[in-house]
């Protein structure tokens, strides 16, 4: 066994110990059934052999005991099922749910990095897999206890016969085994594909509004018929050549199964061995033949077990996904200073923001703003601790943000981005998931606040209205609006706005101004703004540019006296124009 193999067995087996009385049984009825299986040919021989001697009673009770063995085998059948399907649910479960907690943990910038599909793929198939190379495994085992007993007996019914069905068991194991690697690797080829074209259509499915809206009909079409074909002939030559090994394997079995019979004619002509002889071994060999096949393949599920393991502990373990790294600390609920010293950071070896420093005390309202691409979002991100600065230091309350603890950081820090997510659920859902504890009297108090409880109240359902996936009932204002509420209920005392009306119409955009402006005496608010007429009134604007802080102050200052600021408001108002 590889050394991998032995290395996921161990990383595996805390999922199975939680299990181990059923698997315990699982394991005892599963040997006990292939015992049973393995004697059961033997007894229906021995029967017929009876018959044939005519010694009818005895042949009456062999067959009535036959019948007891198979109805008690069905039996163990069921109780076997039943405990696999079992162990199944709760093995799957405690994995699935690793690899969920782990996935929220993984760093932000992994997951921009990889498509949904490797994800999704990991969490709701890979968990399956690992559970089938078990069973596998057990199966293999079965399988080998079995079979040894077959060619044993067999040999002992008649050695020619015997040595025959073991030359074609293992010949037929070789040509299976051979199949079985060629299958493995263009598997692992194909799962690529598949993972590929699976995060491809999810993309489709997740932004198929945009799509249509775009008229990217075509282009998503061919994009996903073109993905589909190549995972189709994939498919397509692996089944060719998997069918040219079942036509050869086939050819094999019925050879050797013909051989036995001449020779068991042979033999039987000459009063070497009894018909029942012959019956008993023609049964005994399709079995063997059958397991053999079998064990073939259960071989290939234990020598994907690795990759499928690695793959899941992958994010489990952080080794190729690392996760957030989060302090000790624990502040029940900060005040709301933020101050960056000498902070800098890269993304992707490209530096973003460059030896800032800045200071804002809480309840301070401060907008950020500058050219696209300068800086002012990653501020934001940096601040949520979604990236890792690269050196300096950035201060919450005036203690190291690294040293605080992850809730710390996600009680105490709302961000509202461009585009909220806003889920399939109904709106009182959507924001009781920051405060389950919420009463009604506070989720409509601070929806007055965001201003959008009249619209609420205009609805059939009100606010166990249905949202539809992404928020698709709602206009663009309405849904800031309601993740500003979301943020509200929270009751964080830094919220961070992210470009949050850019994407609005005028109007629309006086609604959700109204709606920070109601709440930002209360907080630590901090804005990035795309649009400058609506961050006029801020009595702090802060300038970036390539990453660096060019000038602070309010409106009219910066116009007298910062030319990037003044540019970027005059291209505004001629763009109104």
């Amino acid at each position: 066994m590889k050394k991998n193999n032995i290395y996921y067995i161990k990383k595996c087996i805390p999922y199975f110990w939680c299990v181990r009385w059923k698997l315990f049984w699982f394991v005892v009825l599963s040997v006990i059934i292939s015992l049973i299986y393995t004697f059961l040919p033997a007894l229906a021989g021995y029967a017929l052999d009876s018959v044939i001697n005519t010694k009818l009673e005895l042949a009456i009770i062999l067959c009535l005991i036959l019948l007891l063995i198979t109805n008690l085998n069905s039996l163990f059948e069921v109780m076997m099922n039943k405990i696999y399907i079992r162990i199944q649910n709760s093995v799957c479960l405690n994995i699935k749910k690793d690899v969920i907690n782990s996935f929220i943990d993984i760093k932000t910038e992994h997951i921009n990095n990889e498509s949904s599909g490797t994800f999704l793929s990991r969490i709701n198939n890979d968990p399956i897999l690992i559970f089938s190379a078990f069973n596998s495994a057990r199966a293999a085992f079965t399988d080998i206890l079995s079979n040894i007993f077959v060619i044993f007996y067999v040999s002992y019914l008649n050695i020619v016969l015997g040595i025959i069905t073991l030359i074609g068991t293992i010949l037929i194991y070789i040509i299976e085994k051979k199949a079985m690697l060629i299958y493995t690797n263009n598997r692992k080829t194909l799962s690529l594909e598949e993972e590929k074209n699976m995060g491809i259509i999810n993309e489709t499915v997740k932004g198929i509004r945009d799509i249509k809206l775009l008229n990217l009909d075509d282009f998503f079409k061919n994009k996903t018929y073109k993905d589909i074909e190549k995972v189709n002939n994939l498919n397509k030559k692996m089944e060719d050549k998997d069918m040219n090994y079942y036509f050869i394997r086939n050819f094999c079995m019925n050879v050797f199964s013909i051989i036995i019979l001449i020779l068991g004619i042979y033999l039987y002509k000459f009063n070497v061995i009894t018909l029942a002889t012959i019956t008993i071994i023609f049964m005994y060999k399709s079995r063997l033949f059958s397991s053999i096949i079998s064990l073939a393949w259960c071989e290939k599920q234990i020598r994907e077990f690795s990759l499928v393991a690695s793959r899941i502990f992958e994010i489990i373990d952080g080794k190729k996904y690392s996760k957030e790294a989060y302090g000790m600390l624990r502040i029940e609920e900060l005040e709301g200073k933020i101050e960056f010293k000498n902070v800098s950071f890269s993304y992707k070896k490209e530096q973003i923001i460059k030896d800032m420093s800045f200071k804002i005390m809480p309840k301070d309202t401060i907008a950020i703003v500058g050219k696209s691409g300068s800086g002012k979002s990653t501020i934001i991100n940096l601040i949520a601790k979604m990236f890792e600065i690269d050196k300096g230091k950035i201060l919450l309350d005036d203690y190291n943000i690294n040293d605080l603890d992850k809730y710390t950081l996600r009680k105490n820090i709302a961000v509202i981005s461009q585009n909220p997510y806003i889920f399939n659920t109904t709106i009182k859902e959507n924001l009781v998931m920051t405060n389950v504890d919420a009463s009604q009297k506070q989720i409509e108090n601070v929806c007055k606040i965001c201003e959008i409880h009249d619209f609420i109240m205009t609805l059939p359902k009100k606010y166990n209205t249905l949202l539809g996936e992404g928020g698709i009932n709602l206009s663009g204002g309405e849904r800031q609006r309601l993740a500003i509420a979301r943020a509200l209920l929270k009751k964080s005392k830094i919220l961070l706005f992210d470009e949050a009306t850019s994407a609005l119409d005028n109007e629309t955009q006086t609604l959700v101004q109204t709606a920070i402006n109601n709440i930002s005496q209360d907080y630590t608010t901090i804005i990035v703004a795309h649009r400058l007429s609506t961050i006029k009134d801020c009595n702090k604007i802060m300038v970036i540019d390539g990453g660096k802080i060019i000038d602070i102050g309010n409106h009219k200052e910066l116009i007298k006296r910062c030319k990037i600021y003044k540019t970027l408001y005059e291209n505004e108002l001629q763009y109104e124009k």
